[in-house]
């Protein structure tokens, strides 16, 4: 040891202990490492070690996939779709873009099989993308998720209007609320059913589980009701032209109804309480959707055989089939806006669960104050319930109903795209992280990606038909190029669900997820600058300060060093 201590000049000016820093580009890349997620499921309750209740079902699953799906996208969406975009062709459109989900599901299925923690994309990002993107699409979907949850909790009260409507009584102003100005409408009531689902919320994911259970089976009992009842007043006249817009409608339409299936990917992040995610988590994912497609295809054709596509409503579609249509039904119209209130109050419920289980797990990983990562002896995160309460309260009192929808979709088409990424990224990557091969296919996704955005731009101005035909060409080339590079994953040895056809599914559904993207309003851009410089502000006041990996990459370092150094001492005394 005197030998040892004795060192060199050379000897001495390495460190005992590499000192690393921590605001640098590695720590932005950074990925958290798969493995470390086997006991994701622990958080701290009111008396130290505890773990979320692990007791949903793929049933449980399923309906609340659909509670989260079914709900303005039926009642609302389908109207305006079918009179303004594609008339009786509206079904094409929601199958198109049940597709365009389906890929974004198989990849959601894939990874929260592989990975059964609650945070969902953001969880996804940050093990293959690194923790900045992983605190993006995490920080991206708070917001859109409380979003998410005023704006049905607006639409939630503005149906109220419809059952005044149908018995020809005026509508209470405190219900149609106060307006201030263009972006200000005060309504005292829009926060009542949010506080009604945090209270469901706060009992416990059984409980809510059960509740959830019951309003969703009536909500599709409510719209096969109407698919039933109106299937005998359907005119088969009606169905001619069926596609009075051609395949430009059709293909319009899908802007309107792709974002009737968003909401799927908020299943995900209950995947700490489910018993067999494993199994149940990509059954739930997908037969949500499946459900959901088959009861918006035949609202669909009955609708759209009931009503001429040019007089159907686009405020309460459903429900003035039964009134303005020469069949004076106001009963059956009761029924159907009772109904959808109950699908709306779903929504409501399934908006308000995502936003917590993502706090807990951004907390848990050292990224989000430890606040939001407590448990009370129900092993419900309590606190993070009643913060997004508050936020979604004050979002839905203040901000009218056609705010609140013009900023929804941006942040989950942006989540859905990076799971895409993702799930590329883990097909080429080493058990140690690193990637074979001559190019990086993290690279060649980015290229692919902002390709996609000009491709998308292009199309939204309508830019020369050979420009947008030579943009195609090249996101063709890129994942042909994906399609060269050999695969990690030994698939025989894999024991959960994979998604297929990788890397030509995923890459379709950034190039599709971007399309939409490109399509939003400005407003919806601008949003998402704002809130991403707040997000970033926090990340790198606290986040990047308190980050798990702080702690693993210190380990590392120093076990490294002692190594090293024990290393040099033995040659030093040979």
């Amino acid at each position: 040891m005197a030998s040892y201590l004795n060192r060199s000049s050379e000897q001495e000016d390495i460190p005992l202990l590499k000192s690393s820093n921590i605001y640098s580009l590695n720590s932005l890349i950074r990925k958290y490492p798969v493995n470390g997620f086997q006991d994701d499921n622990k958080g701290l309750t009111d008396n130290g070690d505890g773990s979320l209740n692990k007791c949903l079902t793929v049933f449980d699953i399923i309906s609340y996939g659909i509670g989260s799906t079914v709900g303005a996208g039926v009642f609302v969406s389908i109207g305006i779709a079918i009179s303004s975009f594609a008339g009786p062709g509206t079904l094409l459109s929601f199958l198109f873009s049940a597709i365009a989900c389906l890929i974004s599901a198989f990849c959601y299925s894939e990874f929260s099989a592989r990975i059964p923690a609650s945070g969902s994309a953001y969880t996804f990002a940050y093990v293959s993308l690194g923790e900045y993107m992983g605190w993006f699409v995490g920080w991206n979907l708070t917001l859109e998720y409380a979003i998410s949850a005023s704006a049905v909790a607006r639409g939630w009260v503005g149906y109220f209007s419809v059952i005044f409507s149908i018995f020809g009584a005026e509508t209470p102003q405190f219900i149609q609320g106060y307006q201030i100005n263009g972006w200000i409408n005060i309504n005292p009531i829009a926060p009542l059913i949010i506080v009604f689902c945090t209270i469901i919320l706060v009992f416990g994911i059984k409980d809510s589980a059960r509740f959830n259970m019951i309003i969703t089976c009536i909500n599709i009992l409510t719209i096969l009701f109407f698919i039933i009842l109106g299937s005998i007043y359907v005119k088969v006249e009606n169905w001619t032209p069926f596609l009075p817009f051609g395949f430009d409608g059709v293909f319009n339409a899908c802007s309107v109804v792709f974002f009737s299936y968003v909401g799927f990917d908020s299943v995900t992040t209950l995947a700490g309480e489910v018993k067999n995610p494993k199994r149940d988590l990509p059954i739930g994912v997908i037969g949500s959707l499946v459900i959901a497609t088959s009861l918006y295809i035949g609202v669909t054709l009955v609708l759209s055989g009931m009503v001429n596509f040019k007089e159907v409503s686009q405020g309460s579609p459903l429900s003035d089939a039964f009134i303005h249509n020469g069949l004076d039904m106001k009963w059956a119209a009761m029924i159907i806006a009772f109904g959808t209130l109950t699908s709306l109050t779903a929504s409501t419920l399934c908006c308000l669960i995502g936003q917590p289980r993502i706090y807990l797990q951004m907390a848990k990983d050292g990224l989000f104050f430890k606040k939001f990562g407590e448990l009370n002896k129900k092993q419900v995160p309590v606190f993070g319930i009643l913060f997004t309460c508050g936020f979604a309260s004050l979002l839905a009192i203040i901000l009218d109903l056609d705010n609140l929808t013009n900023m929804i979709s941006i942040g989950t088409l942006l989540a859905f795209t990076c799971v895409c990424a993702g799930v590329v990224v883990m097909r080429f990557r080493n058990e140690d992280g690193s990637e074979s091969g001559s190019y990086s296919s993290t690279l060649v996704l980015f290229i692919l990606f902002v390709v996609a955005c000009i491709f998308g731009a292009a199309s939204y101005n309508h830019w020369n038909i050979w420009a947008q035909i030579y943009l195609g060409a090249v996101q063709l080339g890129l994942i042909i190029l994906l399609c060269f590079k050999k695969q990690t994953l030994n698939k025989k040895t894999c024991n959960y669900f994979l998604c297929p056809l990788v890397p030509v599914l995923p890459c379709l559904g950034i190039i599709i997820n971007t399309y939409f993207i490109m399509h939003l309003d400005s407003a919806s851009f601008i949003r998402m600058a704002i809130w991403t410089v707040v997000g970033t502000a926090v990340y790198f006041a606290y986040s990047i300060r308190n980050s798990k990996l702080n702690n693993m990459e210190k380990c590392e370092t120093t076990i490294n060093n002692i190594n090293y150094c024990s290393n040099n001492q033995i040659n030093y005394i040979n």
